[in-house]
């Protein structure tokens, strides 16, 4: 299982009294595309801030080539930039200009100088499309944007993984296009990437592979094919009705 970049087994996680997340396990192979839909409340995005290490795992693993980056010493900061995250809410620096966010943590984190750090950021903003606005503040774009320069930021810090939660949730319907055409480049260039999405035509069309949470468990995976061609569980026929093809 060494080919596996991430392995998650037995993962678990509650508040309290109130179990989140129910004994999941799956792999992310390189290239793979992964989309995991289901309904609100139903685990998905506490699962993937548990790979990130936003929260911390009740029980269970998480292995990065092997290496459980779940248990204690592991060096947080050093993982995530190899395991992005591009967030439904952006997350920008509201006092950065859309180049200074590309830069800050490629000079922060892996330590390179400003000039290098400033060459690789303009790089990945000319390919989502953000290069005129580098000297913009994020209240001077729109959302769309706002994802965009996230999407660039993760790319910036040369990630093997990107998660993505909900990454056109906080859109207007007119912006999640454009969000949804970068990830599609993204993917078709062989990026591996994790996508918490309600998106269905993008799971379906898009992944290589489909997770479907329901109360906390994983209750179906697959192809797209199987997983929306032929679904093997009631629960999730239903939560598909609405969006199957006729």
């Amino acid at each position: 299982m060494s080919e596996m970049i991430l392995q998650v087994n037995h993962l678990s996680k509650s508040f309290g009294s109130h179990e989140v997340l129910k004994d999941i396990d799956f792999t992310v192979a390189p290239g793979d595309v992964t989309s995991i839909i289901g309904a609100s409340g139903s685990g998905k995005s506490t699962l993937l801030r548990c790979i990130n290490l936003l929260e911390t795992p009740t029980s269970g693993e998480i292995l990065y080539h092997g290496e459980n980056v779940a248990g204690r010493g592991v060096n947080a900061a050093a993982y995530r930039s190899h395991v992005g995250m591009v967030f439904q809410s952006f997350n920008l620096f509201n006092n950065m200009t859309v180049l200074e966010n590309c830069m800050v943590g490629q000079v922060k984190v892996l330590k390179k100088s400003k000039e290098e750090a400033r060459v690789h950021a303009m790089e990945y903003l000319e390919k989502v499309g953000m290069a005129p606005y580098i000297n913009a503040r994020p209240r001077q774009i729109s959302g769309g944007q706002k994802q965009r320069v996230a999407i660039a930021r993760a790319l910036a810090m040369d990630p093997e993984v990107l998660l993505f939660d909900e990454p056109t949730s906080a859109l207007d319907p007119e912006m999640v296009g454009e969000v949804l055409n970068v990830m599609q480049a993204l993917a078709q260039e062989g990026m591996t990437m994790l996508v918490v999405t309600h998106e269905m035509a993008f799971a379906r069309d898009v992944s290589n592979h489909v997770v479907y949470m329901n109360q906390g468990l994983i209750c179906e995976e697959g192809t797209p094919e199987d997983v929306f061609g032929t679904p093997q569980k009631q629960e999730t026929r239903d939560f598909l009705s609405r969006f199957r093809r006729n």
